[in-house]
């Protein structure tokens, strides 16, 4: 026995790292035009910090830690006993003593056992004495418990220390495994909080991957384990298309999550919700189409499989809808003729339990929740209560199983947004989830002896015949989010080959829409109802986003004259467009087709020259707008044109008359008034001759 006598103890701070999302503005990357596009995306990214809990732990008169989580590998388990004399006298001597008790069948029983709400009738199997301890001092003893002969089973163990102000017990769980340890198979989802953007931008990825960030505590806890990795792919395609632009944390964080040697299968993009996809009539999820959108101004374009994927190994035989969406319709359409197996619940099976199925991989889900809802714990011996509760029950129900026994932790990130005091668009609440609680869980069904991992291999080659689940009605706003998208492609895609790059549109587009489709919304309808019907509204923007402004009705008065056309583009990507003018009459000629680059998020100005032949009147000029491809691009704007060509010939005429008959008149004064001067000195020459006679 090894004992030692310590001053009193003083409560540890301890540091539980506690996962938030965004508070930080940070400027959103990719924003679109003012018009059309302004709410397409928030102008701040999600950001993960890490708050500090500082709150001391309180001694405990006695503590038990068993050694391996409590889980025997021979006939002997070692226990740790820690002893708080925390009355105000000096406790002379006394003990400490272990009892054991009859095996616990079932999860309710371990529950029980570990609230306080049963008691322990079983035999006590060993007392160790104490030191003498002054008021507030503490002892700490190391000892090893004999257990030979006991059956495979779930044991309740307690510890109890009379000398305390009152008697004080500390419970905990035994397992004792049998010849054959059962399989678990646990799969952690590697994803991040919603957003209403295609990708994260680069603010949002430096925070998620930094230290404290969500999506590096989630490497963490799966580094060095056998858990199954589901990646949203969207996260190292953010990453790829910011190039050497990317976060230096990211780019680290993607480089160790292509180093980790856990089976991985990849999400949908975003982690888009597949059901209400497929009950809104497709036949298949709907695929990322382009991401180039999303492109570093100096990144060169990489192909959409290059950026997307999470591991040149990955299955694609796995699909995993939001828990509780998907029931046997939907499983069909998704699995149908191939050999892709979807992640249910098994809560949504007609009997409740878990199953490994030809369609169906059915994962226990309250034991899964009741990992994270541990990992959750902030306090640090509730949370090893917890999971050492969970760690039982998981074997109970693993040594049942038929095969593996599947778990599967439920996303994490936060699943509302909210704006700041400057109106800005943030992630909105901080999440319980500790670094070092989701770490815990993870070894608590991965790490123990009570279990074997088993791969994403040995869980498909296990699974065999049919699962049958339970009806689901389907969420109406989450099918009516793809019915909108789906009504509005057609006007998206016609508008979009007016761009000069039509793909780069289109795919910003899907990215959106599937990331409002993210399984992290399916827990905040609200929030849901509002990024889609922002979108939607937005997406109804952008329909009628490229158009000919109606130009206002035009006096001609000369036979030439160059036409103002004006073209609007709310689109961020510049239009290659084709104006065609057609008059209503002969009588004015004016350029039929001009090529036009209408800048992107402006207003292009366009000169057309018009001609005006003979005769006047009124003349309708109609302009259409044609992308390259040939089609209409928005509406036929008329003009009206007012003729008056013959006006200016008139004038002239007039003028030149005028100017004519000014000089002319002009001419014939001067010629008038110097025959009146010479008049005028021929009679003053005569009269003074008649001077000179007289």
């Amino acid at each position: 026995m090894e004992s030692s006598t310590a001053p009193p103890l003083r409560g540890r701070a301890r540091r539980a790292v506690a996962l938030a999302s965004a508070t930080a503005a940070l400027v959103a990357w990719g924003a679109l035009a003012p018009s059309a596009s302004a709410a397409a995306a928030p102008t701040v990214a999600p950001a993960t910090v890490a708050s500090i809990d500082d709150a001391e732990d309180v001694d405990s008169p006695l503590t038990m830690v068993l050694d391996s989580g409590g889980v025997t590998t021979d006939s002997s388990l070692g226990l740790t006993l820690s002893v708080a004399n925390t009355s105000s006298e000096e406790i002379t001597s006394s003990s400490v003593t272990v009892s054991i008790g009859d095996p616990l069948t079932d999860a309710a029983a371990i529950d029980r056992w570990l609230d306080g709400s049963s008691s322990l009738a079983g035999e006590e199997i060993a007392s160790f004495p104490t030191e003498p301890l002054p008021a507030g001092a503490s002892q700490s003893l190391s000892e090893s418990l004999s257990l030979d002969d006991m059956p495979s089973g779930v044991y309740p163990i307690g510890a109890e220390f009379d000398a305390a102000d009152t008697p004080t017990e500390s419970r905990s769980i035994v397992i004792v495994p049998g010849e054959t340890t059962p399989s678990v198979a646990l799969v952690v989802p590697i994803t991040g909080p919603v957003w209403s953007g295609g990708v994260y931008p680069s603010g949002a990825l430096a925070t998620l991957t930094g230290d404290d960030g969500l999506l590096t505590a989630q490497l963490d806890a799966v580094e060095g384990t056998d858990a199954i990795l589901a990646v949203d792919p969207a996260i190292p395609a953010a990453i790829r298309a910011l190039g050497d632009a990317a976060p230096a944390d990211a780019r680290a964080w993607l480089e160790r999550l292509l180093g980790l040697a856990n089976d991985r299968f990849a999400l949908q993009f975003a982690d888009a919700d597949v059901s209400p996809q497929i009950r809104a009539g497709l036949d298949a999820p709907l695929p990322p189409t382009g991401l180039d959108a999303y492109l570093d101004g100096t990144e060169e374009s990489a192909s959409l499989d290059a950026l997307l994927t999470v591991d040149p190994t990955t299955s694609d035989d796995l699909i995993w809808p939001a828990p509780g969406s998907a029931d046997g319709d939907v499983v069909t359409a998704l699995a149908g003729d191939t050999d892709a197996r979807v992640l249910v619940p098994a809560s949504s099976t007609v009997d409740g339990d878990t199953h490994l199925g030809d369609d169906v991989l059915a994962y226990a889900d309250a034991l899964s929740a009741q990992l994270l809802d541990a990992a959750r714990e902030g306090d640090a011996v509730a949370r090893a209560q917890a999971l050492t509760a969970a760690t039982a029950e998981i074997w109970l129900a693993a040594s049942e199983a038929d095969g593996p026994l599947l778990l599967a932790l439920d996303r994490m990130g936060s699943d509302a947004l909210t704006t700041d005091a400057e109106g800005a668009t943030i992630v909105d609440a901080e999440l319980s989830l500790s670094s070092e609680g989701l770490a815990d869980a993870v070894d608590a069904a991965m790490a123990t002896p009570a279990v074997t991992s088993t791969s994403l291999d040995g869980v498909l080659s296990a699974a065999d015949g049919s699962v049958s689940l339970i009806d689901v009605d389907a969420d109406p706003e989450r099918r009516g989010a793809v019915e909108a998208y789906l009504e509005d492609q057609p006007a998206l895609t016609h508008i979009s080959k007016a761009l000069e790059s039509p793909e780069v549109f289109t795919g910003q587009v899907r990215a959106e829409i599937l990331r409002v489709l993210s399984v992290g919304w399916v827990t905040n309808p609200q929030g849901f109802a509002e990024q889609s019907e922002r979108l939607s509204a937005l997406n109804d923007d952008r329909a009628v986003a490229i158009d000919i402004q109606q130009p206002a009705p035009v006096q001609l008065l000369s036979p030439e004259a160059p036409m103002p056309v004006w073209i609007r583009n709310d689109l961020p990507y510049p239009a290659h467009v084709t104006i065609v003018a057609t008059p209503d009459d002969p009588r004015l000629s004016i350029d039929r087709h001009t090529e036009v680059i209408a800048q992107p998020d402006s207003t292009t100005r366009v000169s057309i020259p018009i001609e005006a032949r003979v005769g006047s009147g009124e003349v309708t000029v109609h302009y259409e707008l044609h992308a390259r491809s040939g089609e209409l691009i928005g509406p036929v704007r008329a003009m009206d044109v007012t003729v008056r060509a013959d006006w200016e010939r008139i004038g002239i005429g007039i003028f030149i008359v005028l100017v004519a008959g000014l000089f002319g008149f002009g001419i014939v004064r001067q010629v008038r008034r110097r025959r009146r001067d010479r008049a005028d000195a021929a009679k003053d020459s005569t009269d003074g001759m008649r001077e000179d006679d007289v």
